[in-house]
């Protein structure tokens, strides 16, 4: 695909800075199949980073050369979906290939009475299938490192990573081993959790491995150091020893690159780069502004769309996402077309590790290995979601709670008919062109599937009366 091509995206004035980033170049086309050698699987996960925060992504401001240069190494999508616009339920997409409202993960795991609350279980069922767990049987050796949020602390009977086909971890949020030094840094986290995934990775280079890299960052509160923040004082204040909101965010957006850097050239050094499948993404769209929380909040880009963290329009839910296999997976290229889910990761790296699925498996993703390797095939399902808690944010960026996407449509509704909202993603990414009135076929098609689909979830009757509201305390 040609680089003008991902300037098609209809918000031509917002995409226009992406011209320098990747270099047109004449691309071989990548095996229809995987080679024959499995690879290692590197995922490495971001805690709210948004679509727009990467230079690679169009974003100018924020230096990120090390996954910049990995993006013309590899593909790059701009249709990527996280299955949920906050982390733990996106976190169990990933882990089982499922939509996770129909897990009942509906929000961020929280303490067991809010969990209660919101009808939502305390920690992920290990008894499900899992991704880790499907990869050891096929003979990988697996790892988690980083945040978990699937299970624990707050609950001291969630089960440790290790009962869910994780052979070793070193994790925060989690009743597993701990992934800090006592009285580290918090600008280090990223470093800490990095150095154990390199651990892992000398330990295991010689055989198949599976390793999950997740972060804790750009997830707020954030406290980057003055070395860090050197390279962006011009965004922050100059005296008093205050630090400018955008000064400190974008400090950390570089130090991920530091630090993912860091694990590319440790694939490199141990010659095992050309054999290893890595996939660098996000779990949702960045923070909005949090009064009780920090200026840095808000910060974060969605490059040209609506929404944000904890909201079902684009912002919210569309995220990076780059990935790297040489040899089978395109170089150089932007993948306007491809429409990709954290759904369909599982079945996808089972793809690639051949590793078999069980045939009573209940699963939402589908195995997209072969469009990552080239072809032009979609999903052949839709991509469902369902938020129930949207307090956060401007007005603007609360969404309506249930929304799909098939093919360039998307609709947003509420389970009681309100606030029907259909865009044409081609046409109007940024959400601002309601075609509902015009097109009622659609409409219809697209409402009788989500409702459908809405009904199966469980408590499907008993969603909050605010979610999805659009009320506003208009002056008398």
């Amino acid at each position: 695909m040609k680089r003008r091509d991902f300037l098609k995206l209809s918000a031509v004035s917002v995409f226009s800075s992406f011209a320098g980033c990747l270099k047109n170049n004449n691309m071989f086309h990548a095996a229809s199949s995987p080679a024959a050698k499995r690879p290692n699987i590197v995922f490495f996960f971001c805690d709210d980073m948004g679509w727009g925060d990467l230079g690679c992504y169009g974003n100018d401001r924020i230096k990120t050369p090390n996954i910049d240069k990995f993006a013309k190494e590899g593909t790059l999508l701009t249709n990527f979906y996280v299955n949920s616009p906050v982390c733990s339920p996106t976190r169990a997409s990933v882990m089982t290939g499922r939509f996770p409202a129909e897990l009942r993960f509906f929000y961020a795991l929280a303490a067991v009475e809010q969990n209660k609350e919101r009808g939502m279980p305390n920690y992920l069922d290990p008894e499900l299938p899992m991704l880790p767990r499907l990869l050891k049987t096929a003979g990988y050796t697996t790892g988690h490192f980083g945040k978990w949020h699937m299970g624990g602390p707050q609950d001291k009977t969630a089960p440790p990573p290790a009962e869910y086909g994780i052979d070793q971890s070193a994790t925060f949020l989690s009743n597993g081993p701990g992934c800090y030094p006592p009285n580290s840094p918090q600008h280090e986290s990223s470093k800490h959790i990095v150095n154990h995934a390199i651990k892992f990775i000398e330990q295991n280079g010689n055989k198949p491995f599976f390793a999950n890299v997740s972060l804790s960052e750009p997830h707020s509160i954030l406290v980057p150091s003055d070395e860090q923040m050197e390279p962006y004082k011009k965004w922050g204040p100059t005296k008093g020893g205050y630090r400018g909101a955008m000064q400190v965010y974008y400090a950390v957006i570089s130090n991920i690159d530091r630090e993912f850097g860091r694990l590319m050239d440790k694939l490199d050094e141990l010659a095992i780069r050309d054999n290893t499948l890595v996939v660098f993404s996000s779990d949702n769209g960045p923070s909005p502004i949090w009064g009780w929380d920090t200026s840095h909040s808000g910060a974060g880009s969605t490059g040209p769309f609506r929404g944000c963290k904890a909201s079902l329009y684009e912002g919210g839910i569309r995220a990076p996402f780059i990935t790297r296999w040489p040899k089978v997976i395109p170089e150089n290229k932007v993948d306007n077309e491809l429409v990709l889910s954290t759904a369909d990761l599982l079945p996808t790296f089972c793809a690639a590790a051949d590793a078999k699925l069980p045939a009573e498996m209940k699963i939402s993703g589908e195995n997209m290995l072969d469009s990552l390797a080239g072809s032009r095939r979609q999903r052949s399902k839709p991509i469902l979601w369902e938020y129930r808690y949207l307090a956060w944010g401007r007005h603007i960026q609360k969404s309506p709670a249930l929304a799909i996407r098939e093919g360039k449509w998307k609709l947003l509704m509420n389970p009681d008919g309100s606030r029907v909202e259909l865009y044409d993603l081609k046409e109007n990414p940024s959400e601002t062109d309601n075609k509902a009135s015009e097109q009622p076929i659609v409409v219809k098609k697209l409402r009788k599937k989500l409702l459908a689909w809405h009904k199966t979830i469980p408590l499907s009757d008993e969603l909050p009366d605010a979610a999805g509201s659009f009320h506003y305390p208009w002056p008398k």
